[in-house]
């Protein structure tokens, strides 16, 4: 196992149960969110039954197709058609490799729609309807009136090429909610089409935990009671030590138990933190207590990679939002709002926003905590509002 930061892997390190779980369930054709905080792993242990699972299968982050405040729902079923297509073709027929669109957006994905359905109706005498639709409705401007035949394409795919499964994995899917700005009802629209699909298996994800479960939680969401939950928890401090005393090994670096130990009482238990300590203690001879002591020192305060991702998501927050996760991280990352400068229902619309996203959770009545220890240290290190 070498240590990687910043891209999902497909062989993550003791995850073995969640993904027997989820290959069993997309066997099975259960509908599945997979569900953790950021940074966590959910993306790999997707990726690894995707490796796993034999039949066609598609990945897809909606997170992509998000444009500020909006949503490109378009470029979104274009590349979620095209995977589709591509993936079952290339399923069903192994030698005749078609490649796959490697833009997300503009001419050429449609371009590639129209080649595909060509392709299909050439070579298979099938006519994808759904997609002749979907494209005549983007050249006229409008595409509303074409998404529920476009919904239906993974099923009649299935049925179409006499496959048992086809499964769908979409990311961060919290954030077609974006969508129904422009395309009011869309998760409405979605679970009436998804609940009649019987040959295709939909597993969602999401890091914004609190806006998920609500999504699937709660009696007046259309998505009540659809999704079996797969909660992908932090590394425990024996799994944590487990990991970086295999990564150091295997990377062919010495170490002290007391640093790993030092490391996961900074870090606790987040993956990727744990790899990019691991990456940054290879530039020491051994990684002693005095080099983990120096990395998490650099990883806290001058890191400009790390400052980076912190910001990145800080800025994305409501003004409420910040105000109180700053207010938690000077107070070492938990605690009461006591003292607080902002108004209650500031606070509420705050706190609603940072549960929501998955950013803090309630540990008692009126007592809070951040769940990332990095953005606590990098906020509580900022001189100013970063």
């Amino acid at each position: 196992m070498k240590f990687i930061f910043g891209k999902p892997v497909d062989e993550p390190f003791d995850r073995e149960n969640e993904v027997k779980q989820l290959v069993e369930m997309m066997n099975r054709r259960q509908p599945v969110a997979i569900i953790g905080v950021r940074r966590i792993g959910k993306t790999s242990v997707i990726l690894k039954s995707l490796k796993i699972i034999e039949t066609p299968k598609v990945y897809i982050s909606v997170e992509d197709f998000i444009e500020g405040k909006s949503f490109d729902l378009v470029s979104f079923l274009s590349l979620y058609s095209s995977l589709l297509i591509t993936n079952t073709l290339n399923y069903v027929e192994p030698k005749r490799k078609i490649s796959q669109i490697v833009k997300q957006k503009g001419k050429e994905l449609l371009d590639k729609l129209r080649e595909l359905i060509g392709y299909v109706k050439l070579s298979f005498n099938i006519n994808l309807v759904e997609v002749e639709v979907f494209l005549n409705s983007v050249k006229r401007g409008g595409v509303k009136e074409s998404i529920p035949q476009i919904l239906e394409l993974p099923e009649r795919l299935a049925e179409e090429f006499g496959l048992n499964t086809i499964v769908v994995a979409i990311d961060e899917f919290q954030y077609l909610k974006l969508a129904s700005q422009n395309y009011p009802g869309i998760f409405h629209l979605l679970r009436s089409k998804w609940q009649f699909h019987n040959k295709v298996s939909y597993v969602i994800s999401g890091s914004s935990v609190g806006l998920l479960e609500k999504i699937f939680y709660d009696k007046k969401e259309p998505f009540y009671q659809f999704f079996f939950p797969i909660y992908i928890k932090q590394f425990d401090k024996n799994t944590s030590f487990n990991f970086l005393k295999q990564g150091f090994r295997d990377e062919g670096k010495d170490y002290e138990d007391n640093a790993l130990l030092l490391a996961i009482e900074e870090l606790d238990g987040i993956p990727a933190w744990l790899n990019y300590f691991g990456l940054k203690s290879l530039q020491c001879n051994e990684v002693t207590l005095e080099c983990a002591k120096k990395v998490i020192e650099d990883i806290t305060f001058n890191d400009p990679i790390v400052r980076g991702i912190v910001q990145e998501e800080y800025n994305k927050l409501g003004k409420n939002a910040r105000i109180i996760l700053k207010y938690l991280a000077e107070k070492g990352g938990k605690g009461d709002l006591k003292g607080l400068e902002l108004g209650k229902a500031s606070i509420n619309e705050g706190l609603k926003s940072l549960l929501g996203s998955g950013y803090i959770v309630k540990e008692e009545r009126g007592k809070y905590a951040i769940i990332d220890p990095v953005i606590v240290k990098v906020l509580k290190s900022s001189t100013q509002t970063i």
